[in-house]
């Protein structure tokens, strides 16, 4: 007569990106035993080369902004990636898209939340007739910083979905990648005469 436990018995756990915890039952010798969709969808999201954003201003780093005059921010590279991964007679395919992006001027000021890459500067057209939704304006001139120059943080929180051979699928928890740059920002002087 046997008698069955509740017990999972031994496995072998390791832990990915984020904290998420992926364990497969411990096997001794025997076949390997499969391993699920979900399984090898984290363990392909732990892996995927999401790229840190490669981020444009207008007026270009290298030239000093203004005070009082929004500094446009956006990202060249906010593409859709997909990978496909495949083991032990299972597959899985990981799709990677960028969902959002923040602006974090680098002083005690609250950060800038854009809902896409941002808006390119076209310097053929008259300013007046462009607009972005994703942009910051200083208050004050960057001459007491370090370096003479804000340390501004821009970084872009990406999504994950995947479907497996089985037909499961799911979301997978959000990643973020920054890109840190230096950027100086001078106050104009009126002169009256």
């Amino acid at each position: 007569m046997t008698e069955e436990s509740d017990q999972m018995g031994p496995h072998d756990c390791r832990t990915l990106s984020n904290n998420v915890q992926v364990c497969e039952p411990a096997h001794g010798g025997g076949k390997a035993p499969k391993v699920s969709p979900a399984q090898l969808a984290l363990t392909k999201w732990a892996q995927m080369p999401i790229p840190a954003p490669t981020v444009r201003t207008a007026p270009p780093r290298g030239s000093d902004g203004l005070v009082g005059l929004p500094e446009w921010v956006w990202v060249t590279n906010w593409h859709s990636q997909t990978g496909r991964v495949a083991t032990r007679g299972v597959w899985v395919e990981v799709t990677a898209r960028p969902q959002s992006m923040t602006i974090d001027p680098g002083y005690e000021s609250p950060v800038v939340r854009c809902t896409g890459p941002g808006t390119a500067y076209d310097r053929s057209r008259p300013a007046a007739n462009q607009h972005t939704n994703c942009s910051y304006t200083f208050s004050r001139s960057s001459l007491h910083e370090p370096g003479h120059a804000y340390r501004m943080r821009v970084s872009v929180t990406w999504g994950g979905t995947w479907r497996g051979s089985d037909g499961s699928g799911g979301a997978l928890p959000p990643l973020t990648r920054s890109t840190v740059f230096r950027l100086r920002v001078a106050e104009a002087q009126s002169l009256y005469g």
